[in-house]
């Protein structure tokens, strides 16, 4: 992972110096900081799901460190560290990693849950009760009252 994001980074690094030394340079620095955060946005959002998330996250952290030095060095430092997890990660049985999938996947349900349950209660889903509301209603009573989502 390391050499792929070192070389996508320094092909990105390139065509952002020539970008700066255009016409219009003086933009390049705030849309190459809006650019970096809607990437790593997007990867962070991407973890949980079957697609190069990581590769996204740490792709956004390099253009972020094209303008800033903190991002370089966190790019530097992650980039390690998931070299480390994956070369663990080879070592494990397939029990240790089915089990470990497992886990992360209610743990990941967990939040969602937890999420939405907390978006309901404090309003922030109030538009969606026209169509939730009768799925609601076939929860049993116990349940709905648990989470104290007022119908």
């Amino acid at each position: 992972m390391g050499n792929a994001v070192h070389e996508r980074v320094e092909r990105i690094r390139a065509h952002h110096g020539r970008l700066k030394d255009k016409k219009h340079g003086y933009l390049v620095r705030p849309l190459t900081l809006v650019a970096g955060w809607l990437v790593l946005l997007v990867g962070l959002i991407m973890i949980p799901f079957p697609a190069p998330g990581w590769f996204m996250v740490f792709i956004g952290i390099g253009v972020l460190s094209l303008e800033l030095e903190w991002p370089h060095r966190l790019l530097m430092w992650s980039i390690r560290q998931y070299d480390k997890f994956d070369e663990w990660w080879d070592k494990q049985s397939k029990l240790v990693k089915g089990a470990l999938g497992f886990l992360l996947l209610i743990l990941i349900w967990v939040t969602l849950i937890a999420l939405f349950v907390l978006g309901w209660n404090t309003g922030v889903l109030d538009w969606t009760k026209s169509w939730l509301q009768p799925l609601l209603e076939k929860l049993p009573e116990g349940l709905v009252s648990f989470v104290r989502l007022d119908l």
